[in-house]
């Protein structure tokens, strides 16, 4: 996709239950990590229990401390850790005694962002993701000619990014800019992109640099004071459209299921919101400006045994750059946490080391700490949204950026 699409905003640290030390590469189903006293959750794979700690956490609005004892996942010393283990057999008998095994039930049904459910409806609420409603909100559009087919939205977007000849021949991209992780002091960061799917975030802070790198079908995550880890699956699914520097063109190729499903005023642009799903994961909500057929907007879903995590990302201050138009604004939004990321430089098909996507050995120190200066915030337009900062030592998640 055109410029960084940073995909999971943040690593939450393993606040899995009872997980100490544990690296499992996404695509070994088979590894035995060193889980201790994990007593619900045990038909799952390894790779998918961090992205179920990050659902529980966002729907609940917590962080791993809530349930966990710090440094020592495994005790059993807080009630609310009991109290979740009830949660999930609820929720999961619910779904199979109720809803013919679907998830129809989740944490967020109840909880909706706190961790102690609310009794009483609200005066006020937001609409349902188009991926939870789309079996209504479909037929919404049948019938409606002021809306455009999928067909005509997907060839006006490839026009105005600068048509599939020049698309195609982006072979790479080397990007440098700053970032803010939603208030607070801003960092430099460099995103290399390179043809087929790798995609290198580096991040420099005071500290050291933070890593978060995608090479093809594997990935890796490194936070300014820890050991390379692996990337979960689910994030390497949203990673590997983030490092497609050819999505506009590869967009039907990919996502068999593509619909208009209606008109949405986005930030005072008139858009038009396209639903794009395939059989092998989560769907994508893509807004599309009516104008000038730009991407505004994509919401992105990352899969967990317990629902799925939410990504969204905005592209604004589009820039041309060798006849194809990139963002260089982008605010990536998680539940409660948000990054800002303003590009300065950008160039295409220039050579990138093939280092840049290698996973360090065990045991072998990277380069010493990068000792850039922090910026000011006025070199950014700070987020108006409330979030907490990223601590250092937590990694960026290809957002996943963090969906």
């Amino acid at each position: 996709m055109a410029g960084l699409k940073l995909a999971w905003v943040c690593l939450l640290l393993l606040c899995a239950l009872g997980v100490r030390g544990v690296s499992v590469n996404a695509q070994d189903k088979n590894a035995q990590p060193g889980f201790e006293n994990l007593q619900v959750l045990k038909d799952i794979t390894p790779d998918q229990l961090l992205p179920a700690m990050q659902f529980m956490s966002a729907s609940l609005g917590v962080e791993c401390e809530f349930c966990h004892v710090r440094d020592a996942f495994d005790k059993d010393d807080k009630q609310s850790k009991q109290t979740a283990r009830r949660m999930i057999q609820m929720m999961s008998a619910l779904n199979a005694d109720q809803f013919h095994g679907e998830r129809a039930v989740t944490c967020y049904t109840c909880h909706r962002g706190s961790a102690k459910p609310v009794s009483i409806p609200m005066v006020d609420s937001t609409a349902p993701y188009v991926s939870e409603a789309r079996s209504v909100a479909g037929p919404a559009a049948e019938g409606r000619n002021d809306l455009p087919s999928a067909t005509h939205v997907l060839e006006k977007y490839i026009k105005a990014v600068g048509g599939a000849a020049a698309i195609q021949n982006v072979s790479s991209r080397v990007e440098s800019g700053t970032v803010t992780f939603g208030v607070g002091p801003v960092f430099p960061i460099e995103i290399f992109s390179k043809s087929p799917y790798r995609q290198a975030i580096i991040v420099h802070m005071p500290a050291g640099d933070s890593f978060t790198v995608l090479d093809t079908q594997k990935g890796w995550l490194r936070s300014v004071a820890g050991p390379a880890s692996d990337m979960s699956q689910a994030d390497i699914e949203g990673a590997m459209l983030d490092a497609d520097l050819q999505f506009p063109i590869n967009l039907k190729k990919n996502f068999q299921d593509l619909r208009v499903m209606r008109s949405e005023e986005l930030n005072d642009r008139d858009t038009i919101l396209m639903f794009a799903a395939n059989s092998s994961g989560p769907p994508l909500e893509l807004y599309f400006d009516r104008q000038t057929g730009l991407l505004l907007r994509q919401l992105r879903f990352g899969a967990s045994p317990l629902g799925l995590n939410p990504t969204q990302i905005d592209y604004g201050d589009y820039k041309s750059f060798d006849g194809v138009q990139v963002p260089r604004h982008l605010i990536i939004i998680r539940p409660n946490r948000t990054l800002d990321i303003h590009l300065l430089q950008v160039s295409q098909n220039i050579p990138v080391d093939e280092a840049k996507f290698a996973r360090p050995q065990a045991g072998v120190p990277m380069k010493e700490p990068n000792t850039a200066p922090v910026l000011k915030n006025q070199d950014a337009n700070p987020v108006q949204k409330k979030t907490r900062a990223l601590p250092n030592g937590i990694s960026l998640l290809q957002v996943r950026a963090a969906q």
